[in-house]
């Protein structure tokens, strides 16, 4: 019976023995199971004065009683009641208590309801949801992420990896500027660490308190096209060769040209509704990749009297302004480029571009874009290296903020990412697929 009982419980201390006893009784409104045992052994030598048990030094001298919260049995909260050995030591006239690994010392939640809470911290759910699974309080659960996230966070003076990611996230209202800088590791995909802000001085007195040869060690960098980013990179990390996240490129081209479509929509607000409306339903074709709109189907489509085919629509909308149908095309290309990493292409189409046929929103991104040339084509050099982790792990970070109906307290929320990200990361580092740095 002592091994089926403690085979179920997850207890593995041969000191301990169940009484062959269970009860269900209710406590705080709510039924508990209760287990029954006791922990006792003949001790080595006295905790207090360390001298050996020969001769009957060491004397047992009754039990004292203590109520342990463990893992759920069949979705009931349960209870160990185990009474530990009290020993008596004549040396030092001193009194001691038997140790058991189901338990820390001056504790009364096992080990094993603290690995539960640890791993249900690791999915999206708020913490008054995991306490009350494992049947401990909120506290209780905040303390214990908490103490955990300080054991596996990362060292400020330990070791960089070679392909680095940036970014930033919205935190707490504590924070400066509200927004929380985080950075991960491309190849393993794990957090390296969460900075409490992004304001330039303050990563700066972060990065730099690492060694200058692990920092030298940094090949690649990936950001968005966010200013300070770059100007810290150049400073903090010497060896290393800043890549524009793809995503945000083409991010940029996309809202500049539906930028321009809905000021061209504008202009026919008033003067021809019906083409109005044609812009305004069938945005999300101008915003598709050409070469991958629809020319051999035709249907009938809403807002035009003939069937139409998706390529012949946006040729359609296209065919109203000159502006608007250069930019259209500027965008097509550059995407195609990117879509395929073709950095002569890319290059060429941004040099070969007239401004005064590009649409004004448009013109402002394509001076951004000259301006990262040489970012973008590391870009173009390096395919496999994008933002797209950190910005899975920044989704994850706002599910479980949204779960929990927010933080306020800037390390609780801290320490909740790292042990989504670090606890059960892989140790096995995935290769990047593309040329080695010079």
């Amino acid at each position: 019976m002592n091994y089926f009982i403690s085979k179920t419980l997850g207890i593995e201390d041969p000191n301990v023995i169940f009484d062959n006893k269970l009860e269900e009784i209710e406590y705080k409104e709510q039924r508990y199971k209760y287990y029954y045992a006791k922990v006792t052994y003949t001790p080595d030598c006295c905790v207090n004065c360390g001298v050996l048990n020969t001769n009957y030094t060491i004397v047992k001298n009754g039990f004292k009683s203590s109520r342990i919260t463990i893992p759920k049995i069949s979705e009931m909260n349960a209870f160990l009641i185990l009474k530990k050995q009290r020993f008596y030591c004549k040396h030092c006239c001193s009194y001691f208590t038997a140790q058991t690994n189901i338990v820390d010392v001056d504790c009364h939640i096992s080990n094993n309801s603290r690995l539960t809470i640890v791993d249900k911290a690791t999915s999206i759910r708020s913490q008054k949801s995991i306490a009350k699974s494992c049947g401990v309080s909120n506290s209780t659960v905040s303390r214990i992420i908490n103490h955990t996230a300080q054991s596996i966070k990362h060292i400020p003076f330990g070791s960089l990896p070679k392909h680095i990611l940036m970014d930033e996230f919205k935190s707490v209202k504590q924070v400066d500027s509200a927004m929380s800088f985080i950075f991960c590791d491309a190849t393993s995909h794990k957090i390296i660490d969460i900075v409490r802000d992004r304001k330039l001085y303050s990563l700066k007195n972060y990065f730099f308190r690492f060694p200058l040869k692990e920092r030298n060690k940094v090949l690649t960098v990936t950001i968005d096209m966010y200013e300070p980013y770059i100007s810290l990179i150049k400073e903090v990390f010497p060896n290393a060769q800043i890549i524009i996240d793809r995503f945000h490129i083409v991010q940029a081209l996309n809202r500049a040209l539906n930028m321009s479509r809905v000021s061209l929509m504008n202009t026919f607000r008033i003067n021809n509704k019906p083409l109005y409306n044609k812009y305004k339903r069938y945005w999300k074709l101008l915003l598709t990749p050409f070469e991958d709109l629809n020319a051999i189907s035709y249907r009938k489509l809403k807002l035009f009297k003939s069937w139409q085919t998706h390529k012949g629509v946006v040729e359609y909308l296209l065919s109203f302004d000159e502006k608007f149908q250069y930019s259209y095309g500027v965008v097509n290309k550059l995407r195609y480029s990117l879509k395929h990493n073709n950095s002569i292409d890319f290059m060429s189409t941004l040099d070969e571009i007239d401004a005064n046929k590009v649409c004004l929103k448009l013109k402002i991104i394509l001076k951004t874009l000259k301006k990262y040339q040489s970012f973008i084509n590391n870009t173009l050099k390096y395919p496999n290296i994008t933002n797209g982790p950190i910005e899975g792990i920044n989704n994850k970070i706002k599910l479980i903020k949204r779960i929990s109906f927010g933080y306020r307290n800037y390390n609780n929320l801290r320490n909740r990412a790292l042990l989504t990200s670090r606890l059960y990361a892989s140790t096995i580092k995935k290769e990047i697929k593309q040329p080695t740095v010079a």
